[in-house]
Formats: structure tokens, C-alpha cells, sequence
């Protein structure tokens, strides 16, 4: 059993990683621990309302725990009341219980190389080439996002994958389009995310310092503009390149600081949402069974989407 199979109002025991833990109080200010379980399957939030003193720093993050407890739902989310909660002893491996692409990183490499033997020598293959060598390790198993989409591991290359494989069939259907540049802005929009959030263990996501203060978009384009002097290019290229990065969210209230204005920076747009919000929804009927709804899905609105047979 995994944490995709919990269903409501059954008391369940499953062996899982704790991905987040948090010591808060109730109303009546009693302490009680509040965790997000892991598996390959999917994640899950819990609560222990009756706490030990010693329990209160018990557990952290990475740890792979067995749970017992009854499982309800709460605005139509799945969650878990904890009853027992200990600490698996000897040797375990994490990796057994992230959640990660479907795609494997072997895989991932073999279509990146694909997708850049499509383009032109010159500058936007140069600089793809310079960034994929530098960051290959970390590019290859981060995730995406915190929690909004492709928040497991390998998701940021799934994500880069994604779009590129839509992006190849815009580029035959409008000719206009410079796939050279739309591949670029699509592999390098979100690589600043490499160093906006940290990846420990595979498991703790969290937005560093510089990623609060900063953005990966900013970060992206102070990048672009070093490695393109390291490169020896300059002009109009360069400026494409970093205004597809800076105008990938598509609208200001969006976070974009500057809105499109190139046919390839529109497209990355769209192409971006699409991943985002088709594997958001993917995801969550992924975890749940034929016949039933989704949980909320926060990229969609919070609404919920039934898994039809």
C-alpha cells in the first residue's frame, strides 16, 4: 500500500518519509505535531494532536517513519490523524520513498540531446551547451517548484521536457517562430530555480535567502549576461534570450517584469502554463481512484477534477 491507495475513514498503517514536521499549539494552546508524509505515490498532510514531551523533538525531515492512524477527510482533502508514529530503524533508502519524474534521468538526457541536435549552430545552442555542462548533476534531479507543480524530483528536466516537446509542434505549425531561441528560453526559464530553492536530501524544498530577495528570473538573467561575455556574444541575441526569461509569467501581477513582446516569449508563456497545470491536474488524478474526485489542486484554482474511467 501506498499513500495514493489511503482512503478515508479507514485506520491504516504505512511505512513513509517525513518530508516537513512543525511543533505548533492548538486554540487552547496545546502542542501538537503537524507532518507532511511522502512516498513515490504522492504526499499526504497528518497531524498528532496527543503529543509526548519527548516526541515534540522527535522527528524531522528525511526520516522514515511507520504511521498508524485514521485517516478523514477535511475540506474534501485526504488527512491523516495520527495515532502511532515511530522512527524506522537500520539501513533504509530515502530514495525509496521520493516522489520522482515517471521519466528517468537517463531518459531525460537522451531527449535533451534530441531536442538540441535540432538547432543551429551558434549562439543559443553555445550557451544551452555552457549551462547543461555546468549544472548537469543538479538540472537533472531538481524539482520545479515547492508544491505548485513538478515538485518531485527530476521535475524541473520533466517540466523542460514538456515544453519542449509541445514547442517542437508549434515550431512546424508556424514557421515564423526561431525554435533556436524558443528551445533556449524554454531550457533556461526556470534553471535559476537551481539556486532560488534549496533540494536537502531530495526531500526539504525551501527557498534560500537570495531566492527570497532575488528570483530565479533576476538570478537567470545576471547569469545569461555572465556567461554570455564569457562566451563573446553580445547584441540582440543576447537581449532575446534574457527578455524570454524575463517575461515567461506572461503578465505583471503574475510576476513577469516586462510582458511579452516576441512571438517566442508568448509561446514559452503558454507552453509553460500548460505543463504546469496539465501535470498539476495529472498528479492529483493520479492520486485518487477511477470514479472519485481529485483533492483541490491549488495550480487549477483549487478545484477538484474527477477521475472518469
Amino acid at each position: 500500500m501506498q499513500i495514493k491507495d489511503l482512503k478515508a475513514k479507514e485506520d491504516t498503517t504505512l511505512t513513509v518519509m517525513i518530508k516537513s514536521v512543525q511543533s505548533l499549539r492548538t486554540a487552547a494552546q496545546k502542542p501538537y505535531l503537524k507532518f507532511e508524509f511522502v512516498d513515490k505515490s504522492g504526499s499526504i498532510f497528518a497531524n498528532k494532536w496527543s503529543v509526548k514531551p519527548s516526541e515534540l523533538e522527535a522527528f524531522s525531515a528525511g526520516q522514515i517513519v511507520t504511521v498508524k492512524g485514521l485517516v478523514q477527510l477535511y475540506n474534501a482533502q485526504k488527512q491523516w490523524n495520527i495515532e502511532s508514529i515511530s522512527v524506522v530503524e537500520g539501513d533504509v533508502d530515502p530514495a525509496d520513498y521520493v516522489e520522482s519524474s515517471s521519466m528517468t534521468v537517463e531518459s531525460l538526457k537522451e531527449y535533451m540531446g534530441q531536442f538540441m541536435g535540432q538547432m543551429q549552430e551558434g549562439y543559443y545552442k553555445e550557451i544551452l551547451q555552457y549551462f547543461l555542462d555546468k549544472y548537469e548533476q543538479e538540472f537533472y534531479v531538481h524539482p520545479a517548484a515547492s508544491r505548485m507543480h513538478h515538485a518531485f524530483r527530476s521535475g524541473l528536466a520533466q517540466h523542460v521536457f514538456e515544453m519542449l516537446k509541445m514547442g517542437e509542434a508549434y515550431c512546424e505549425l508556424y514557421p515564423i517562430v526561431n525554435r533556436d531561441l524558443l528551445y533556449a528560453g524554454i531550457i533556461l526559464h526556470d534553471l535559476g530555480k537551481l539556486f532560488e530553492m534549496s533540494y536537502e536530501k531530495c526531500v526539504k524544498t525551501e527557498y534560500t535567502l537570495e531566492g527570497l530577495m532575488v528570483g530565479h528570473i533576476n538570478m537567470m538573467v545576471s547569469m545569461i549576461d555572465e556567461a554570455s561575455r564569457e562566451l563573446g556574444y553580445q547584441g540582440e541575441e543576447v537581449l532575446f534570450l534574457k527578455h524570454m526569461v524575463i517575461a515567461h509569467h506572461g503578465k505583471l501581477e503574475w510576476g513577469s517584469p516586462k510582458e511579452p513582446m516576441i512571438i517566442e516569449a508568448e509561446l514559452l508563456h503558454y507552453l509553460d502554463v500548460v505543463s504546469a497545470k496539465m501535470t498539476a491536474a495529472t498528479m492529483a488524478l493520479q492520486h485518487c481512484a477511477a470514479g472519485e474526485m481529485s483533492d483541490r489542486i491549488p495550480m487549477l484554482d483549487n478545484r477538484r477534477f474527477y477521475h472518469h474511467k
